[in-house]
Formats: C-alpha cells, sequence, structure tokens
C-alpha cells in the first residue's frame, strides 16, 4: 500500500498535529522530528520512547487513540518493518 498526502495528514492529526496547519509546515515538523532520531541506536530510541511513554500514559484516550494509528501502520510496511513496529507497540503497552 502506498503512502499518499492525505493518509499523512490524517495520520498526522490523529497523532495530534493540526491539520488546518500549512501542509508544509506539517512536512518540515515530521522532517525535523526524523532528522532528531536519524543515526541513533535502537537502545537510544528505545531511551527516548521510554521517556515519552509516561507522558502518552497520562491521557489514557488520548494514548489509546495514538495506539490505533501507531497500529493503523503495520499495513503499510513490509515484514521486518511490522516485526520492529511490533516491539514498539510492546514496549509501549507494557506496564512498568
Amino acid at each position: 500500500m502506498d503512502i499518499n498526502e492525505k493518509m499523512m495528514m490524517d495520520l498526522a492529526e490523529q497523532m495530534g498535529f493540526k491539520r488546518n496547519a500549512p501542509p508544509q509546515k506539517e512536512r518540515d515538523k515530521m522532517s525535523n522530528l526524523a532528522d532528531k532520531y536519524k543515526g541513533k541506536s535502537d537502545q537510544e530510541l528505545i531511551d527516548e520512547i521510554l521517556k515519552v511513554k509516561k507522558t502518552m500514559k497520562k491521557d489514557k484516550a488520548q494514548f489509546e487513540k495514538q495506539m490505533k494509528t501507531v497500529k493503523a501502520l503495520r499495513a503499510m510496511m513490509n515484514g521486518e518493518q511490522r516485526e520492529r513496529l511490533d516491539k514498539l507497540i510492546h514496549l509501549l503497552e507494557s506496564e512498568d
């Protein structure tokens, strides 16, 4: 399945980005976020995820919405990507 701009904007909105912002501004945010984590090891990424996990779980309804969005990405991924995403989902949903 190919990812088009509408799908990206829908996913971005579900993850908390504002839809009414100019598309270029949203793309810049996503690009900057990707650049921030580019070149980091898996362990460095896991450490970052654990830091934001607590914040995400403070609002259970929002957390569930975000997890639904993350899980929706599985359909657009290949086997290796799905495997890594499943590990991320397990990490996020596990209790500390």
